[in-house]
């Protein structure tokens, strides 16, 4: 019996020395699964930083055609403010009501709020596209600027399922409406408030 557990014991201590020796040491602790996964996504993160860097060199080219003098965030949104506005910035939670224009690149107007409707959304908690939440930020009422938006911070690899293509990047002009301008959103008929 002592002879079995002893040639278990061999038979172990051969293995896991076996499974060591070919490993790398690195000082930090990496499962094999992480590995494998790095390398299956690893022609995804090159693909997408080629399609990032192509939407930057055609925003810069758009944004060179018109001479706008735009700053680039940290996220990749170029942005100008044209008027300031007044009064705070806006914050998360905080109702935001614009008018806005929306353009590709080729220069073709796609959507207005002069057909569509004042935009309306809560900075940090809907549904609204992710450039506008940022730039919302930057603003106060009153206040008028100018977007360059990439695909990653508009409508993405799928697109708006209308005019705007998965992966294409696209330019907004927009208004920020003061309170006193505000529409509001339904109407109730004077007999039903009493």
């Amino acid at each position: 019996m002592r002879k079995i557990h002893f040639l278990i014991l061999i038979t172990l201590l051969v293995g896991v020395f076996s499974a060591c020796r070919d490993q790398k040491v690195t000082g930090n602790v990496v499962s094999s699964s992480q590995e494998e996964k790095e390398d299956k996504d690893a022609p995804y993160v090159e693909g997408n930083k080629n399609i990032m860097r192509r939407e930057n060199e055609e925003m810069q080219l758009f944004i060179q055609r018109y001479g706008w003098q735009m700053q680039r965030t940290p996220t990749g949104l170029y942005v100008e403010i044209l008027e300031p506005g007044n009064g705070p910035l806006f914050v998360e939670g905080d109702q935001v009501a614009l008018r806005y224009r929306t353009f590709l690149l080729s220069g073709e107007q796609i959507y207005s709020s002069d057909s569509a409707g004042v935009k309306r959304f809560t900075v940090d908690r809907s549904e609204e596209i992710g450039a506008l939440h940022e730039v919302a930020k930057m603003l106060r009422p009153g206040a008028k600027a100018r977007l360059v938006i990439p695909s990653y911070l508009g409508y993405g690899v799928a697109g708006d399922g209308d005019c705007i293509q998965g992966l294409q990047p696209f330019m907004m002009e927009i208004s920020v409406l003061k309170s006193d301008e505000l529409i509001p959103q339904t109407i109730i008929p004077q007999a039903y408030t009493n």
